[in-house]
C-alpha cells in the first residue's frame, strides 16, 4: 500500500550511532529490551514523519534526541510510492534544538512533509493508527466523542480524495479541449501561411523558365565559331610541321658535319699521344725485362723441389688435424643435441609443475565470477596494504592448500562458506578498518574474521586422542593434517572448528561407526560425515550420518605427491644437464689445442707456398714483359703522316658546311612565319572556347534555378495539400471535444471562459494535463456511487442549513427536516458501527471473554455533538460488561482491549501502517498468544495495513506466517551494526555450542 514504509536509517538518535531497519511488508516484530533500544524506533518514525516531540511523553526538546557525544542526529524513512521513485523523508536534528527537512534529495519545509503525510492517509495524531508505549494508556483516556472523531478520520479522508479526483479529471478534459482549439487554430495560420508560399512559387518559377529559353541558341552560335577557328588552326599547324621538320633535319646535318671536323682533329691527337706513350712503355718494359731476368739467375730448380717436399709433408699433417676435428665436432654435436632433448623436458617438467603450483591464480578466477564484492575486495587490498598497520590475509579459500586434492570435500565440510571467504586480520584497528572502507564506503558484502596474537598459538593445539590410537577403527589422520595456511587462518580454524580433533577414517570407519569412542561427536568415514549427540536427560546417544558433498572452493588445490615427483624428475634431469655440459667443455678444450696446432701449420703451409708462388711469378712476368713488347713493336707509326692526312680531310668538310648553313637560314625564315599564324589563330580559339565554356555555365545556372524553383513549388503545393486535410480533421476533433461547438457559434462562449484560466500555448497546456493527471493519479480510484451519495448528502446539508436559517422559527417543522436528514446518514453509522461491533465481538470471543463497540447518543439523540463511541469489555464470567477506562480495568486488559480495537479497526479502513510499542506488556501468555494470532491472520487479507509491533520479549513457539519479519534490537556499547548481522551465522555458532556443550 502507498505510504508504508520501507525503509527506516538512523544516524547518531538516542542510543545508536547507525541503524539500517528494512521494513517488512506485513507485520514487522520488532523485539529488544525494555529502553531505549525500541523507543528509538517509535521516536525516529514519529519525528521523521512531521510530528512532534512532547506527543511522546517524554521530551519536548529537539536536541534530546542526538546521541551523546554527537553534534547532529539524522532520520531518513523511505515510504512506498507504486505510480514512481518512492518517498524518501529525511530530517537532520541539530544540538541548538533545530532542525531541517529533505525530500528526495530537494530541500523541504515541514508544512511539505506534513500535506506529503496527510495525502498518504498517514495521521500520527491519531491513536488509532500510532500508539507509542507512552500512549498506550491514553488510548482508554479519550471519551467517546473523540474516540468517535479519530476512528473517522482514519476512514473518511477515503470521500476527500475522491471528491478531488474527479475535480482533477474533469480539469484534464477542458485542458483536453482547449488543446484541440490551440492544435486547429495553429495549423489554420501555418495553411495560410502555406497558401502565400505557394503563389510566391509559382512568380520565381515562371521567372527562372524566361530567363533560361534563349541561351539554347546563343550556345549553338558559340559552338560552330569554336568549329570553324579549330580547323583553319588545324591547317596551319600542319604546315608548321612539314617545315620543323625540313629544318631539323638540316639542323641534324650540319651538327653531323661539325661532329666529322672535330673527330677528324681529335683522332690525329690521339694517335699523336698513343704514339708517344707506346715509346715510354717500350723504354720501361726493357728495364723490366732486364731485372726480371737478372732475378731468374739467382733461383736453382734444386731448391724448388725442396720446397714442394717440406710443403707435402705439412699438408699430410694437416690432414690428419683436420679428421681429428671432424670426429670431435660430430661428437660434439651429439652431446648438443642430447643437452637440448634434457632442456626441452626441464621446460616441459617446469610447466608442469606451474601448472600444479598455479593454485591461487585458478581460485581467484573463481571468486571473480561467484562472488563479484569479495573479488573486488581482494583487487583493493593488495593495492592498499600500506594503510593497514599488520598483515590482512585474502580469504581463506585463497590461503588455503589442500595437500590432496581428494581431501578437499573433508575441509570445505567442516568450515563454512562465510569463513571461506572472510578476511582474517591479526589486529582489531586494521579489521574495523577494513569493514569501514569495503562495507560502508564501496558498500560490498564481505566477511572479516579475527585472530591475533591475543589467541592461543597454532602449536598448542593438539590431538585428545593420537591418530596411531585410532588405526583400527579405519582413521589415518586428523582434518588439520590435511591441509596448511598462514599461522592466524590455522589456530582461527582450530579455536573454532576444532579441526586437530576431528579424525578423518576409511570405508571400514562406515561399518564400524557405532565403535567410535563417545569423546568424538564429529568425525568422517571416506564418503560420510558423522555427528553424534547424546541427550543431557536420558543419555541416550544419537547420530547422523550425511553423504560428503562435493567441494567447490578448495576442489583447486596443490596435489604435493604429484608434485613431489616433477621435483624429483627436475633433480635427475638437472644432474643430466651438467654431465652433459661438463662433457662438451672437455670435447671443446680438445677441439681448441688441436685448432692451435692447426694454426700453426697453416702457417707454415703459407711461408712454403709463398716462397714457391714468388719464383713462378716471375718466371711468368718476364714471359708477359716479353710479350708486351713485341705487341708495341707492332703498332709503331708516323707522326707528321697522320697530321698531313687530317688537315686535307677538315678541308673538304668546311666547304660542306658552309653550304648546309646557308640552306638553313631560308628555311627558318619559313618556319617563323608559320609559328606567328599559329599564335594568332590559338589566341582566338582560346577567346571563343572562353565565352562558349561562360554560355554554358550560365545555362546550366538558369537551369538548375528553373528546376529547384519548380521542385519548391510542388513541395508547398502537397504540403498545403496535406495540411488542409489535418485541419480539416482538427476541425472536427476540436468541434467533437466541444459538443460540436466552433468558436464560431454563439455556445462556444462558456468555453472560451472555461479556457481563459489556462495555458495560452499548446506546451503550457500539455504541461498542465500532465501536472492534474499526476495529482489525479495519487489519488484512490474513485467509487461513482460514494462520490454521488457523498455530493447528494453535501448538497442536502447546505440545502437544508438554508432552509434552517429562513425557518429558524418554525422548530417543528426543522425537526423533521433534522430526522430525515439523520436518516440518510445515521443508518450507514449504525450499519458501520454494527459491521465493527460484530468484530470486535468475535475477536474477545476467541479470548473467551466478550467485548462490544455501540454507538453512543448521549441522553438527547438528536444532539449529535455527544455522539461518539462506547467500548465495553468482560474479561471474567459473573461481571457485567463495563466501559473500558483507566480506572475499572487493569493495564494487561487495556492492553488487550487496545489491541483488538486496532485490529478490527483494519476490516473497514485503509491506513498505510500501524505502529504499537509494547501493547503486550502486562498480558497473560494465553491473551498474548491469541492477539499475535489475530494479527497475523488480520494482515494476510488483500489491502491490509502494514504492522510495527513493539514489544520486548515475545513467547515461545508462536503461530509465524512468511508475511511476519522478525527484527531483533541489540544497542549498547558490544553491540554490532545492522550489516554484521547474518542469521546463518547466529545459528551455525548456536548449534557448535551446542555440541561443546555435548
Amino acid at each position: 500500500m502507498d505510504g508504508s514504509i520501507v525503509r527506516i536509517t538512523l544516524q547518531d538518535f538516542m542510543t545508536y550511532k547507525k541503524v539500517v531497519f528494512d521494513a517488512g511488508p506485513n507485520i514487522n516484530l520488532i523485539i529488544g529490551p525494555n529502553g531505549a533500544g525500541k523507543s528509538t524506533i517509535v521516536c525516529a518514525m514519529l519525528l521523521g514523519l512531521g510530528g512532534k516531540p512532547k506527543l511522546l511523553g517524554r521530551t519536548v526538546a529537539l536536541n534530546s534526541y542526538i546521541r551523546t557525544s554527537c553534534k547532529i542526529a539524522r532520520i531518513e524513512i523511505e515510504l512506498k510510492n507504486s505510480r514512481g521513485d518512492n518517498y524518501v523523508i529525511t530530517r537532520t536534528i541539530t544540538v541548538d534544538g533545530k532542525s531541517s527537512w529533505q525530500l528526495g534529495l530537494t530541500a523541504a519545509t515541514q508544512k511539505q512533509v506534513e500535506d506529503l503525510v496527510s495525502k498518504l492517509n498517514i495521521q500520527v495524531y491519531n491513536l488509532c493508527q500510532f500508539l507509542p508505549q507512552d500512549r498506550v494508556a491514553d488510548f482508554s483516556k479519550m471519551n467517546p466523542q473523540q474516540l468517535l472523531e479519530n476512528t473517522e478520520r482514519c476512514i473518511e479522508v477515503e470521500m476527500v480524495n475522491m471528491m478531488e479526483k474527479k475535480t482533477l479529471l474533469q480539469k484534464v478534459e477542458e485542458l483536453k479541449q482547449k488543446r484541440a482549439w490551440l492544435l486547429h487554430n495553429s495549423m489554420q495560420s501555418r495553411v495560410m501561411k502555406m497558401k502565400v508560399d505557394k503563389k510566391n512559387a509559382t512568380k520565381y518559377s515562371a521567372m527562372h523558365e524566361k530567363r533560361y529559353e534563349p541561351m539554347e541558341r546563343i550556345i549553338e552560335a558559340a559552338k560552330a565559331k569554336v568549329k570553324e577557328t579549330e580547323r583553319s588552326l588545324g591547317a596551319v599547324n600542319a604546315e608548321a610541321k612539314r617545315k620543323l621538320a625540313a629544318l631539323t633535319d638540316m639542323l641534324e646535318s650540319i651538327e653531323k658535319t661539325e661532329d666529322l671536323i672535330k673527330e677528324n682533329r681529335q683522332d690525329c691527337e690521339r694517335k699523336i699521344q698513343a704514339e708517344q706513350l707506346r715509346q715510354k712503355e717500350v723504354s720501361y718494359l726493357l728495364q723490366q725485362i732486364n731485372k726480371l731476368q737478372n732475378d731468374l739467375k739467382g733461383s736453382t730448380k734444386e731448391s724448388v723441389n725442396a720446397l714442394r717436399t717440406e710443403l707435402d709433408v705439412v699438408k699430410k699433417q694437416m690432414n690428419e688435424k683436420t679428421d681429428c676435428i671432424s670426429r670431435l665436432r660430430h661428437e660434439r654435436e651429439k652431446h648438443r643435441s642430447d643437452l637440448e632433448n634434457i632442456t626441452h623436458k626441464i621446460g616441459l617438467q617446469k610447466e608442469e609443475q606451474r601448472k600444479i603450483q598455479d593454485v591461487a591464480n585458478q581460485r581467484l578466477e573463481l571468486l571473480r565470477r561467484k562472488h563479484k564484492d569479495v573479488y573486488d575486495a581482494v583487487m583493493s587490498l593488495r593495492e592498499n596494504k600500506n594503510k593497514f598497520h599488520h598483515h590482512i590475509y585474502d580469504p581463506m579459500m585463497l590461503e588455503i592448500n589442500v595437500t590432496n586434492p581428494s581431501d578437499a570435500k573433508y575441509i570445505e565440510k567442516m568450515i563454512p562458506h562465510r569463513d571461506l571467504l572472510a578476511f582474517t586480520c591479526e589486529d582489531k584497528e586494521d579489521m574495523n578498518s577494513l569493514v569501514s572502507i569495503f562495507r560502508d564506503q564501496k558498500n560490498l558484502k564481505i566477511n572479516v574474521v579475527h585472530s591475533g596474537s591475543e589467541h592461543r598459538p597454532f602449536s598448542s593445539f593438539k590431538p585428545n586422542v593420537p591418530i596411531s590410537n585410532l588405526r583400527h577403527l579405519g582413521f589415518y589422520t586428523y582434518v588439520v593434517d590435511m591441509i596448511t595456511a598462514p599461522e592466524p587462518i590455522m589456530k582461527y580454524l582450530c579455536r573454532m572448528y576444532h579441526i586437530h580433533n576431528i579424525p578423518v577414517g576409511d570405508s571400514s570407519t562406515f561399518t564400524c561407526s557405532d565403535q567410535v569412542p563417545g569423546s568424538f561427536n564429529y568425525f568422517f568415514s571416506d564418503k560420510h560425515v558423522f555427528q553424534v549427540r547424546c541427550s543431557k536427560y536420558s543419555g541416550e546417544k544419537s547420530t547422523n550420518t550425511s553423504e560428503i558433498p562435493d567441494p567447490f572452493y578448495l576442489a583447486i588445490s596443490t596435489n604435493v605427491q604429484l608434485l613431489q615427483q616433477v621435483q624429483d624428475k627436475l633433480i635427475d634431469l638437472n644432474g643430466q644437464k651438467q654431465q652433459k655440459i661438463s662433457t662438451l667443455e672437455d670435447i671443446q678444450k680438445q677441439m681448441h689445442q688441436i685448432e692451435v696446432e692447426m694454426e700453426e701449420m697453416r702457417s707454415r703451409k703459407h711461408s712454403l707456398m709463398e716462397r714457391m708462388e714468388q719464383l713462378r711469378t716471375v718466371e711468368v712476368k718476364l714471359s708477359a714483359k716479353q710479350r708486351q713488347w713485341e705487341n708495341l713493336e707492332q703498332e709503331k707509326l708516323d707522326p707528321e703522316l697522320e697530321k698531313a692526312k687530317c688537315r686535307a680531310d677538315n678541308q673538304l668538310l668546311v666547304l660542306k658546311l658552309t653550304d648546309q648553313n646557308v640552306q638553313m637560314i631560308k628555311l627558318f625564315n619559313h618556319y617563323d612565319q608559320s609559328l606567328i599564324e599559329n599564335q594568332i589563330l590559338h589566341q582566338e580559339l582560346e577567346n571563343v572556347r572562353n565565352e562558349t565554356t561562360k554560355r554554358e555555365m550560365e545555362s546550366r545556372h538558369l537551369l538548375q534555378k528553373w528546376n529547384e524553383a519548380k521542385m519548391m513549388a510542388l513541395n508547398i503545393e502537397e504540403k498545403l495539400h496535406e495540411a488542409e486535410i489535418e485541419l480539416k480533421r482538427l476541425f472536427e476533433e476540436a468541434k467533437a471535444m466541444t459538443g460540436g461547438v466552433s468558436p464560431d457559434d454563439v455556445e462556444f462562449e462558456k468555453f472560451r471562459s472555461v479556457f481563459l484560466g489556462f495555458g495560452n500555448t499548446e506546451e503550457e497546456v500539455n504541461r498542465e494535463i500532465q501536472e492534474t493527471k499526476a495529482k489525479a493519479d495519487c489519488l484512490r480510484d474513485a467509487n461513482e456511487m460514494v462520490i454521488q451519495d457523498y455530493e447528494a448528502r453535501k448538497s442536502q446539508i447546505v440545502s437544508l442549513t438554508a432552509d434552517i436559517q429562513i425557518r429558524e422559527k418554525e422548530s417543528e417543522t426543522l425537526k423533521e427536516e433534522m430526522a430525515r436528514i439523520s436518516g440518510l446518514w445515521l443508518p450507514p453509522l449504525r450499519k458501520l458501527m454494527s459491521q465493527f461491533n460484530k468484530k470486535y465481538g468475535e475477536c474477545f470471543a476467541r479470548l473467551g471473554c466478550v467485548g462490544e463497540v455501540t454507538l453512543f447518543t448521549g441522553d438527547d439523540e438528536k444532539d449529535y455533538e455527544q455522539y461518539g463511541l462506547n467500548i465495553k469489555v468482560k474479561f471474567r464470567d459473573g461481571e457485567q460488561l463495563q466501559e473500558l477506562t483507566q480506572r475499572l480495568q487493569s493495564g494487561g486488559e487495556r492492553a488487550v482491549a487496545t489491541a483488538i480495537y486496532l485490529i478490527s479497526l483494519q476490516e473497514i479502513t485503509h491506513v498505510p501502517f500501524c505502529c504499537v510499542d509494547e501493547i503486550n506488556q502486562g498480558m497473560d501468555a494465553i491473551n498474548e498468544r491469541m492477539i499475535f494470532e489475530l494479527m497475523v491472520t488480520t494482515s494476510k487479507r488483500i489491502g491490509s495495513a502494514q504492522y510495527f509491533f513493539l514489544t520486548p520479549k515475545l513467547l515461545p513457539s508462536l503461530l509465524y506466517d512468511h508475511t511476519v519479519v522478525v527484527r531483533c534490537i541489540m544497542n549498547g556499547a558490544g553491540a554490532l551494526s545492522s550489516d554484521d548481522w547474518n542469521i546463518s551465522d547466529i545459528l551455525r555458532k548456536k548449534a557448535r555450542l551446542s555440541r561443546k556443550q555435548l
